[in-house]
This record gives structure tokens, sequence and C-alpha cells, in this order.
């Protein structure tokens, strides 16, 4: 009688973000344990792809476990988060990030992160 459709809808969409999260967790664990980049690049390649997936769909959890649905404002802001994440750890593993680029990438991230609150969807 006093069926709850809410929470059953709000499990369903976070199921998804939940699975995603740990499953390429648990395959970048993996991957760093058994492989060497130095080796291949292909595992680095690999790895960041990884990385990217792990980024996103870790967003997606936050912002589904905190307002319920991810608004399409959201969704931008995620991708925008986590690529820059992603060209930071890639700069930081080649040990090409210097205080300059940090702030150039930081500069370009309150940019984009502007923006996408600006912009008509």
């Amino acid at each position: 009688m006093f069926y709850n459709t809410g929470v059953n809808i709000r499990q369903k969409h976070i199921l998804l973000p939940v699975v995603t999260t740990t499953g390429s967790f648990l395959s970048m664990i993996i991957l760093a344990m058994t492989t060497s980049p130095i080796e291949k690049v292909t595992y680095a390649v690999l790895f960041f792809c990884l990385a990217m997936v792990f980024l996103v769909s870790l967003g997606y959890l936050l912002i589904g476990l905190h307002q319920g649905r991810v608004s399409p404002k959201n969704r931008y802001r995620i991708f925008i988060l986590s690529f820059l994440i992603l060209v930071g750890l890639m700069l930081l593993s080649s040990q090409a990030l210097n205080w300059v680029d940090g702030v150039v990438l930081a500069l370009i991230g309150c940019g984009l992160w502007f923006y996408s609150g600006r912009r008509p969807l």
C-alpha cells in the first residue's frame, strides 16, 4: 500500500554509476599492478581512458547521491572537471606540469566552469 517508488527510482539511477566507478577503479588498480607503462605506451593510454571513465562515473555518482538526478548543466560540468583533472594527471605523470602550467590550466577550468553556468541548454 505504502510503496515508496522514489527510493527505487533513485536506486536504479545510482546503480550504473556505482558499478562503473568500482569497475573502472578495480581495472586501474589491476592494470597498474600487472603492467609497466615504460615498456609499452598502450598501457598508459588504457590507464588514462580508465581514469576518465572513473572520474565521469564518480561525478555522476556524487551528483546523483546529492541531488537525485543529473541535470544537463551538471553533466557538462562533470565532463569539464573530469577532463581538466585528467589533463593535470597526464602532465604530472610526464613531469611537465610546473606552476605556470598549473595556473593556466586552473584559469581555463574556471573559465569553462563559468561559461557552463551561463550557456543556455
